[in-house]
């Protein structure tokens, strides 16, 4: 598609947005106003337009009203199975810290970051007492705007909480056969799940930057016992079947059938995972093997039944983000090529003809069941298509990654 036909698209998605920015009802950046906010920020940059500007502050005032207002009412109501309010007040604050760090503005959020780490470790703290690890639901949630802060700012605060993070998930690892471990889902009835946003590629994923980062406040050899065997066991789920290398959950009882390919679900996220996790602990005997599964998953082409729409939660779009990621890790041609594909088959959800939406398409958007501002939102609709394709074409652009699942 010309450059001339996105700018168009992008163009009707600002529209969208601008039209329904009503429909947004919370302060997160997935689903609510902050998810606006971004996409107006990215504009500003990409248009040169204060315009823009305006309205991403805008959304940002509003965003703090709607804190203000459940603060005050000390009522949150979820819009999916494990939202939470440490979801939505962390990714307030992971909103704040990259518009802050990637748009060359003179801002200082310092004292909403200090609001939000007391009010977030008192949930954090909670989290812990469920076992609760998960990125939505539970201590993770909150974990990742502590990473963030504490990669930005050097905060001595985050740094703590993240230790006593760190340390509940070494100490409730369910041991198997003393050579692997795994962690249950507290908020999906103790199930145990493989990939990057309940599983135990959602574990490893954070262990390995708490590393990478040098955050690690626990002796070291534990550390690493207790990843090896994370990642032995994700090892030992692996079937012989090519684009379906991984089950959903452990005990698998599943068809072994080929997959979802989707940052959220399915083996790419879990290869992610393993991939960074081998290399920054050297895991050389399973290193091969990793780096073979990803290849063949980077070959993959678009099916509707696998990647559903062009979303960055379930889409194109973090697909785009997820082989960036990694071609930025490596510098493998692969990588940048598969890139490069999602990147051009976002298109491929989308019509002219179709006058909702910004012309693209979603299965869930007639499901009254799935909250309505989904469609318009960063995670799941049009909102993050918009910013992906503007970043895409405009590399001057931050990546997003830090507010993703794959982290910063």
């Amino acid at each position: 598609m010309q450059k001339l036909e996105i700018q168009n698209i992008i163009n009707n998605i600002i529209a969208q947005i601008d039209q329904n920015i009503s429909i947004f009802s919370d302060a997160s950046i997935e689903y609510g106003k902050m998810g606006a906010a971004l996409l107006y920020y990215y504009c500003y940059k990409h248009f040169d337009n204060k315009e823009f500007l305006d309205k991403g502050e805008l959304m940002i005032e509003e965003s703090i009203h709607l804190l203000s207002k459940i603060s005050t009412d000390n009522e949150y109501i979820p819009k999916y199975k494990g939202d939470s309010v440490a979801q939505t007040l962390a990714s307030f604050g992971k909103g704040l810290m990259f518009i802050q760090n990637n748009f060359d503005l003179e801002y200082d959020f310092s004292e909403y970051y200090e609001y939000l780490n007391d009010t977030l470790y008192e949930t954090v703290k909670q989290d812990l007492d469920r076992k609760d690890y998960d990125y939505f639901s539970g201590s993770l949630a909150s974990g990742y705007y502590f990473l963030n802060r504490y990669i930005h700012d050097k905060d001595p605060y985050s740094k703590q909480v993240l230790s006593e993070i760190t340390a509940s998930i070494l100490d409730n690892a369910v041991v198997l056969n003393q050579e692997e471990v795994y962690w249950p889902s507290s908020s999906y009835s103790n199930q145990v799940y493989l990939g990057l946003s309940h599983g135990s590629a959602m574990i490893i994923n954070f262990l390995t930057k708490i590393y990478e980062y040098g955050i690690l406040e626990t002796e070291e050899q534990r550390f690493k016992d207790i990843v090896y065997k994370a990642v032995s066991f994700l090892m030992k789920q692996k079937r012989n079947q090519i684009n379906g290398f991984f089950p959903y959950r452990y005990p698998n009882s599943e068809i072994v059938n080929e997959t979802q390919l989707s940052m959220c679900y399915g083996d790419l996220g879990i290869l992610y995972a393993l991939y960074n996790a081998a290399k920054k602990f050297q895991i050389k005997e399973f290193e091969d093997e990793i780096i073979h599964m990803l290849s063949e998953s980077s070959r993959r082409k678009l099916k509707h039944s696998h990647t559903q729409d062009s979303s960055i939660l379930y889409g194109c779009s973090g697909l785009y983000y997820m082989f960036a990621d990694l071609y930025n890790r490596t510098s493998e041609k692969i990588y940048v090529e598969s890139s490069q594909y999602w990147y051009d088959q976002i298109t491929s959800y989308w019509s002219a003809d179709k006058e909702t939406l910004a012309g693209f398409q979603f299965d869930y958007e007639d499901d009254q069941q799935i909250h309505p501002s989904a469609k318009y939102s960063f995670f799941w609709g049009i909102a993050g298509i918009g910013i992906t394709l503007m970043q895409g074409s405009d590399k001057k652009l931050p990546y997003p990654n830090e507010l993703l699942l794959t982290g910063i």
